[in-house]
């Protein structure tokens, strides 16, 4: 499939919306947009990983497909997207077990695409050659999913930025062309790339919260030296994961007005006692998962950081591996900042402690939680927590 790269003109004065990485969360991207009031006088784009780990993949398909029909949406192919419509179309006798394997492995998530569309026909996909026998049927069932699917453009292009999923390789755009297509798709830590553009490249894929080694925190990151933009709060990858809406005032705009507003499913309550912010503390994510076992317990493992050496007690159940080999992700040590009265959202309650996420930052409150009597979903920057945190990454 190669690269489409497509080029608009955005009108001044219009306000544009940017989302990405929705992975199956069709209702928290339905909420998002009603907080942000979208109108058909907004821009909209949507970043792509439509589908996958959460739990309404098709929903998320077809709803976005809806809004795509109108003129001020722009919907863009996601690496996820391309993949699992080529696994469907490229399986066959030769590969039937392997597509299985992958399948076993995605029903570890809430949901996955494949099962939805079984579950929609009436059918189990619960064998190699049940998946291979049905395969004609999905295929021709949700023609109209998939071929919206395959006609996303990978990259576009407007007078002050640039929008993509994965990344850019190179700056020049005739280049990009070339190149195939899961390197704009999957560039895998994309703003620690070195690269810089005379545009703003706005991307998702890369969770924000893997470029930061000492706080997890899952708001847009804006990069002025490098002129990227990420926004992928994790929606879908872990359960303080967050879908982010960034908000550009209009295409001509100073860099200081962008803000955003996040969404996520996580219950929220008011702190009771105070407490200070941990002087230091790691972010064990993704790119440094591999953790040493120093002692298991039932609730919680000593382990060592392999990437830091710090050492730390980690919730047993944050710890996987096999044949020696452990890690971790998704976790952090850091106490956060908080003052009585703070709107908490409970990501995990332990015997010591709560996990909880503030202002899009997550860490440890070791104090009481009481339950707030209305519950609000949608977070928006305020002055503690700005909204785009500039970093030089």
């Amino acid at each position: 499939m190669k690269i489409r790269i497509k080029k608009m003109e955005i009108p001044k004065g219009r306000r544009i919306l940017v989302t990405s990485d929705i992975h199956g969360n069709a209702s928290l991207l339905k909420r998002l947009l009603k907080e942000a009031e979208f109108s058909g006088e907004d821009m909209l784009f949507i970043l792509g990983d439509l589908i996958e780990k959460g739990p309404e993949s098709l929903a998320a398909l077809r709803y976005v497909s809806e809004l795509s029909g109108m003129e001020n949406v722009q919907v863009l192919i996601g690496n996820v997207d391309l993949w699992r419509l080529q696994l469907l179309e490229g399986l066959n006798e030769e590969n039937c077990q392997s597509f299985y394997d992958f399948l076993s492995q995605m029903r570890w998530w809430e949901s996955n695409i494949f099962d939805e569309m079984a579950g929609e026909l009436g059918i189990s996909l619960d064998s190699p050659q049940k998946a291979l026998s049905c395969k004609e049927l999905l295929l021709e069932s949700f023609r109209t999913e998939l071929d919206f699917i395959r006609s996303l453009p990978a990259v576009v292009e407007t007078s002050n930025y640039i929008f993509v999923h994965g990344g850019l390789p190179c700056r020049n755009l005739e280049e990009v062309k070339n190149k195939e297509i899961y390197e704009v798709l999957k560039f895998d830590g994309f703003a620690d790339s070195g690269l810089s553009f005379q545009k703003y490249v706005v991307a998702g894929h890369w969770p924000v919260a893997i470029y930061n080694d000492n706080i997890c925190q899952t708001n847009p990151l804006i990069n002025r030296s490098q002129h990227i933009i990420s926004i992928d709060g994790g929606c879908g990858l872990h359960e303080y994961g967050q879908l982010n809406l960034l908000i550009i005032p209009e295409i001509d705009c100073e860099i200081d007005r962008i803000t955003h507003i996040a969404c996520d499913g996580l219950e929220r309550f008011e702190a009771v006692t105070s407490q200070e912010a941990s002087a230091a503390s790691v972010n064990i994510h993704y790119g440094n998962r591999r953790v040493r076992i120093l002692e298991e317990g039932d609730e919680f493992t000593c382990v060592e950081h392999s990437a830091s050496g710090r050492r730390l007690r980690v919730p047993t159940s944050h710890i996987y591996g096999r044949d020696g080999e452990w890690a971790s992700a998704g976790y952090t040590d850091y106490l956060l900042p908080v003052k009585t009265g703070d709107t908490l959202a409970l990501v995990e309650q332990t015997s010591e402690g709560y996990f909880v996420k503030k202002g899009g930052v997550c860490g440890w409150y070791l104090g009481e939680l009481r339950k707030k009597k209305s519950v609000l979903t949608v977070q928006r920057a305020n002055g503690e927590n700005p909204a785009c945190k500039d970093t030089d990454m």
